[in-house]
């Protein structure tokens, strides 16, 4: 990772197509994205208010690609409880009635 190898975005209302986004660092305000190809490496955090994703492909890297592979050991070791409700709570919804 070289922080250098693309510049931090900043984008209100635009439209991208079959463009390579990198959410790293960047910012996105109502912007639609068609066919793209969006990387997420998990070095930086991002900013995404009301975006659309048509037909994009999803490249997870790095400390995300890492994220990723142990939330699924910890779902195959049987921590599903674990996962679950931290989606739930991703989702702003609660499960079984417990808060």
């Amino acid at each position: 990772f070289h922080r250098g190898a693309w510049p931090a975005m900043i984008a209100y209302d635009q439209i991208f197509t079959e463009a390579q986004i990198y959410l790293d660092g960047a910012s996105f305000y109502r912007c639609r994205f068609y066919r793209c190809t969006i990387v997420i490496n998990g070095f930086l955090g991002c900013t995404l208010v009301d975006p659309q994703f048509i037909d994009c492909k999803w490249v997870v890297a790095g400390p995300a690609q890492n994220t990723f592979e142990l939330m699924s050991a910890l779902y195959k070791a049987g921590a599903t409880e674990l996962l679950e409700a931290t989606f739930d709570s991703i989702r702003g919804s609660a499960r079984g009635g417990t808060a």
